[in-house]
């Protein structure tokens, strides 16, 4: 067991490097300088009733904000970079996006110039807003994700990048490779959500509806526990996992990461 742990740590490292030199486009290869085109695109749909907006991305972050609206409106932010800036615009030029429906899910879909050509890449930020109770299905290869003041169930994953909720409401299922996850729920949530939030080397801060009830089930390989909840304790205690129950269980509460620390309050 300590030889695994010792193991995730070392290759935590180049890992966490990887994080720390991602920014709005992904230079492979070390190629040098490169020169920059960006240009946005604004789409927009109405929202039919419990929707489930999907939007996936290659490199790119995406910020997601509920509001008191009945359309889905989103800015895309597209940056590409190449050899001149001519091949830069050219390149980004040749993104396209489009909003489509397909029942009840509003799709993000992408066309996206294919090249492995050294010094040439493309990625896409999105700004969205969409009604409240939307439902969510994110997912980003290298960005961050950031959602706020939703009620929709929300499934987001990002290989490499940080998660964060603020003001939700509905269940959720977060789960990032290289990176942190901090979420807070709404003072006004129902007590009984389900939550599975992992990380494989990142810390999980959760913070609880009020009155949140769940069978609790929590574990760091490399890491330590806090919580500011009372636990009523299932099976042996230890500082790296934890089982019990907050309030009387109707929920669900599952924290895992590898490498990295949990924090509930």
């Amino acid at each position: 067991m300590k030889k695994d742990r010792f193991t995730k740590v070392l290759l935590s490292f180049p890992l966490c490097l990887l994080v720390i030199t991602v920014g709005c486009c992904v230079d492979i290869g070390g190629c040098g300088e490169k020169e920059k085109y960006e240009r946005t695109e604004h789409l927009s749909a109405p929202v039919p009733a419990e929707a489930v907006l999907d939007i996936e991305t290659d490199v790119g972050s995406v910020n997601v904000a509920g509001a008191d609206v009945t359309d889905c409106n989103i800015t895309a932010t597209i940056c590409a970079k190449a050899f001149t800036e001519k091949e830069a615009k050219e390149l980004a030029e040749q993104v396209k996006l489009k909003l489509e429906p397909v029942g009840k899910t509003l799709t993000v879909r992408m066309e996206k110039p294919l090249s492995r050509r050294c010094k040439r890449s493309i990625s896409i930020d999105f700004e969205v807003t969409v009604p409240k109770q939307t439902g969510l299905q994110i997912e980003s290869d290298v960005g961050k994700i950031r959602i706020s003041n939703t009620a929709g169930r929300i499934q987001a994953k990002t290989d490499v990048g940080d998660i964060t909720c603020e003001e939700i409401s509905g269940d959720i299922d977060l789960k990032t490779d290289v990176g942190g996850v901090d979420v807070a729920y709404s003072k006004t949530a129902p007590a009984a959500r389900d939550v599975v939030i992992s990380t494989d080397v990142g810390s999980i801060n959760f913070t609880a509806p009020p009155n949140f009830s769940a069978v609790v089930n929590i574990a760091t390989d490399v890491g330590s526990i806090k919580t500011d909840r009372p636990i009523a304790l299932m099976g042996e205690i230890s500082r790296n996992r934890l089982k019990g129950t907050i309030g009387t269980g109707e929920g669900k509460l599952q924290l895992t990461t590898d490498v990295g620390s949990i924090k509930i309050r």
